[in-house]
């Protein structure tokens, strides 16, 4: 409608000046060219229609073509004394009319429009004669109607079968939408967060096949380490049933794991846990990141222990080593199975670590659910976090103790568990800021636009761990009014991001794992955009 109508009200006062100066037709007139142009200049404005004006839109597009076209022509061509570049130009009319309406209503248009020419014409005090022969023009009429109609009537065909193929492809993507979801649900169930956000980055710059490659590949890197292996397991069983012993370890093992996989890959291996944190983020951030789920997993099973005494039930006792070091990562399975994982002396050192808990010496000094730390690691923690509030120091010759198969070391640390609960408020808060802390890369991120507001977002973890990050660009709103617009429209955490001299504003569904997918995101930042831009 906006093409065809702003061609006709460019197109009356240049043919006008065509007709009149150019090629001189014996009939022009200004005043009903710029009526033709005023009939179609709303239809050029169509979308800032009011809401109550747009009901009559058709009606008035149908008046519109009737009036340029069959009437507008019909009446020149009398004027013109049906001089031959007037039949011609009847004919493209014609021609013209078959494409924007079906064509029996182009028909009916013809004959109204003429009709109503005629008539015009009449009254305007002129008499209507023909002086040239009106059969053969009919008839030249009639075939370039039946013409444009046949070419119409195949372009509503063509446009039916496309209308149908979209249907089809919105089908289909429905499907294809249920299908991903299905797969990233599956793979958060059998991978773990780190190596999903990893293999998603690769594929995103390399394609599946190097991702695949760079996530299994073997080399060496450093990672922070720590094994949890309960004591006394086999005992537990004299106790009491094995289905109510294997539930204890799925809820000792089950919180860890679900909040832990932004930090560190987990692998729980019957009645021990093992995990590893690697240097991505830096050396240090890695074994911050260990002495994290460490503290967070010592405050699990020492909540879990207070429902045990409770019921007059022995509580768990872990064994917990940390270290830190390199290691060699790689997949050590078939290339059918992902599955990384990290092996070496300093995994060694680990789980010979671990055993230390077995000695009555140091659990006399450490006591249950300790963790004991290598120098290397703790002076890692020192380096990044100071020292730490109840860490004791264990010479193992003054204790007549050893590490299996590593004699040269001789000092490590413990954490008791009471000093490693303690630290459970910054841990808790280290693992709760990581589904924020995926640093956003405003520079490298392909932004999209709305209302003139820039955005983008970013998945973090799959399945029911999926979380998203939310980045709305509020340079030039101000702070206050945005508060307030969050505070009145969005329940979700939110804060403010500096990056130079822009400020993003950035969202998180941290809170609500796995509930939101990402049609679920664009309709949620399309409509906080929505809520926002007004205050700009």
């Amino acid at each position: 409608m906006v093409t065809a109508s702003t061609l006709a009200v460019i197109g009356h006062p240049l043919f006008y000046v065509i007709w009149t100066y150019w090629i001189p037709q014996p009939y022009e007139n200004l005043g009903l060219r710029a009526l033709g142009s005023l009939v179609c200049l709303p239809l050029v404005f169509k979308n800032r229609w009011p809401a109550w004006l747009k009901p009559w839109l058709p009606w008035y597009w149908h008046f519109a073509v009737l009036f340029t076209l069959p009437f507008f022509f019909a009446l020149f061509l009398f004027f013109n004394n049906f001089s031959q570049m007037w039949e011609l130009t009847a004919i493209t009319g014609i021609f013209l009319l078959t494409f924007f309406v079906h064509w029996m209503l182009a028909a009916a248009m013809i004959v109204v429009g003429t009709l109503a020419a005629s008539v015009t014409y009449m009254l305007l005090g002129y008499s209507l004669h023909f002086s040239a022969p009106v059969a053969e023009i009919v008839i030249v009429y009639l075939f370039m109607l039946c013409v444009g109609g046949a070419i119409n009537w195949r372009l509503q065909q063509f446009r039916a079968a496309q209308a149908a193929f979209e249907k089809r492809l919105r089908v289909l993507s429905g499907q294809n939408a249920t299908m991903m979801r299905e797969h990233s649900h599956l793979l958060g169930r059998f991978l773990n967060n780190i190596i999903i956000n990893r293999l998603r980055e690769f594929q995103e710059q390399y394609g599946l096949e190097r991702a695949l490659y760079l996530i299994t590949r073997q080399e060496k890197r450093f990672c922070g380490i720590m094994q949890a292996d309960i004591r006394n397991f086999t005992r537990m069983f004299d106790m009491d049933t094995e289905l109510h012993v294997a539930q204890l370890i799925s809820q000792c093992f089950s919180e860890i794991t679900a909040i832990g996989q932004d930090l560190a890959v987990i692998k729980p291996v019957g009645d021990c846990i093992f995990m590893y944190s690697d240097e991505a983020q830096g050396k240090e951030a890695a074994v911050l990141n260990i002495l994290s789920l460490a503290s967070f997993f010592v405050h699990s099973v020492e909540r879990i222990n207070e429902s045990l005494v409770a019921g007059h039930v022995q509580p768990l006792n872990f064994g917990i080593a940390v270290h830190a070091g390199d290691v060699i990562y790689g997949n050590l399975a078939s290339d059918t199975m992902i599955d990384p994982t990290v092996i070496g002396l300093n995994v060694n050192k680990t789980a010979r670590m671990e055993e230390l808990t077995k000695s009555p010496a140091v659990h006399a000094l450490v006591g249950n659910n300790a963790v004991i730390m290598s120098e290397e690691f703790y002076a890692f923690v020192r380096a990044a976090h100071g020292d730490i509030a109840g860490v004791q120091e264990l010479p193992l010759n003054t204790l007549n103790v050893s590490i299996r198969d590593f004699p040269t070391v001789h000092r490590v640390y413990a954490l008791p568990s009471a000093a490693a609960v303690a630290l459970y408020p910054l841990a808790s808060e280290r693992i709760r800021g990581s589904r924020l802390t995926h640093a956003p890369h405003f520079d490298a991120m392909e932004r999209s636009a709305h209302l003139g507001v820039e955005y983008f977002f970013e998945m973090h973890g799959a399945g029911p761990r999926t979380t998203w990050s939310v980045h709305v660009n509020v340079t030039g709103m101000p702070e206050a009014n945005v508060t307030q617009a969050l505070q009145a429209h969005v329940q979700h955490g939110a804060r403010h991001v500096s990056q130079g001299q822009e400020r993003w504003l950035t969202l998180s569904t941290e809170e609500y794992p796995g509930e939101y997918d990402q049609t679920d995101i664009e309709d949620w930042v399309l409509d906080i955009i929505q809520r926002l831009r007004p205050v700009n």
